[in-house]
């Protein structure tokens, strides 16, 4: 365990020591971005630095309404909410759907982030495979009211792209809500739009959605998003309107920067691109997506190995601290090329090394 002063860009310094930082979530390098921060406090010059009442009291703040205009336009959903965070979208989004329907029955699908757990939570055991190959069976079997399925889009602790085909083979008779937390996948995904617009649903199926905008976006704050009619009854719904709402700087510097997401957006796709192409067969190594940012492994010795390297990744047990470590590397559109080809080097070289040993170890 680590701690630092200052916030990691594209190096972070330990111990007088400098190291290129491969981790974290700020897929878009925005947190680091000085165009993106001016932003922000000029946001804080225009509309302040937080704003404490309640989104529904008699004197509103505009820049809300105007951020989730935005958002949902962006996005390509009918309408959006924020909040505080993507925590507090997840559990409002369940709180509201089990309110609203008593007896409703919540499934889960297999690593379903904790933004999604309600108090029956019970993890799944299944392979994504077998959970969403039974689900049409236990939605039949069930006598609930309504059935909803809370699933991510970007499965973990290791990097896997969650299927949706699945929801074109649910039970036509039984009434359906689909929540996907998309956390992982806004500001990556759909040229940083997100997965929102390439869902679809039978007509018996609602879909809604929530995500974290602190992650790519740089944005301490939550989206919920939906059909506008869902949207309104949340808006008045107690955990929302009780709730102190996002910082309004932040949001009003997102309404500014969507050519800098793109323009970000663009840089990564050609960071990552590069790393997957100098790893060559090395990408063996780790669990990964295509052009996505983020590769994991369970590989041992790997994170210290880039370590004595002056390659610092993330590595600890996930979800819980008795499950196994996971060593995760992130590229963001901060590393440089030559950055690139450091890092791709180091793990060739020890897929070289712990290739020898365990031969040596058959021997």
């Amino acid at each position: 365990m680590f701690y630092t002063d200052e916030l990691p860009g594209r190096t972070v310094v330990l111990d007088q020591r400098e190291f290129l930082w491969c981790s974290g979530t700020s897929y878009l390098g925005m947190s680091r971005n000085p165009v993106f921060i001016e932003r922000v406090l000029e946001g804080i010059r225009r509309v302040g630095i937080n704003w404490g009442s309640s989104r529904n009291n008699t004197l509103r703040l505009a820049i809300y309404e105007e951020a989730e205009r935005v958002l949902a336009q962006w996005m390509g959903a009918p309408a959006a909410l924020t909040v505080s965070s993507g925590m507090m979208a997840g559990q409002v989004i369940l709180k509201w759907l089990t309110f609203s329907q008593p007896g409703v029955l919540v499934l889960y699908a297999p690593n379903v982030h904790p933004a999604l757990w309600a108090d029956d939570f019970l993890p799944a055991t299944e392979s994504y495979e077998t959970w969403f190959a039974e689900l049409p069976e236990r939605i039949r079997q069930s006598q609930a009211p309504e059935v909803v399925i809370v699933t991510d889009s970007v499965g973990s602790p290791h990097t896997r792209l969650v299927p949706f085909d699945w929801m074109n083979h649910l039970p036509t008779e039984a009434r359906i809500t689909v929540v996907v937390d998309d956390s992982h996948g806004l500001g990556v995904f759909s040229q940083g739009r997100g997965i929102y617009s390439q869902l679809s649903a039978p007509a018996n199926v609602r879909l809604l959605y929530v995500a974290s905008l602190n992650k790519a976006l740089s944005v301490p704050a939550g989206v919920l998003a939906g059909p506008v009619e869902v949207m309104g009854a949340i808006r008045h719904f107690p955990m929302f309107s009780g709730a102190s709402p996002a910082n309004p700087a932040n949001l009003w510097a997102f309404t500014q920067s969507l050519g800098l997401y793109d323009e970000a957006h663009q840089l990564l796709s050609q960071r990552v691109d590069q790393f997957v192409e100098e790893l060559g067969a090395s990408i063996r190594l780790f669990h990964w997506l295509p052009a996505y940012p983020a590769f994991t492994t369970a590989q041992p010795g790997l994170h210290e190995y880039l370590r004595e390297a002056g390659i610092l990744t993330a590595c600890f047990p996930y979800p819980g601290p008795n499950d196994p470590a996971i060593t995760r590397l992130v590229i963001t559109p901060l590393h440089e090329p030559s950055d690139i080809s450091r890092i791709a080097g180091a793990c060739r070289a020890y897929e070289v090394r712990a290739s020898v040993a365990s031969e040596q170890t058959e021997a």
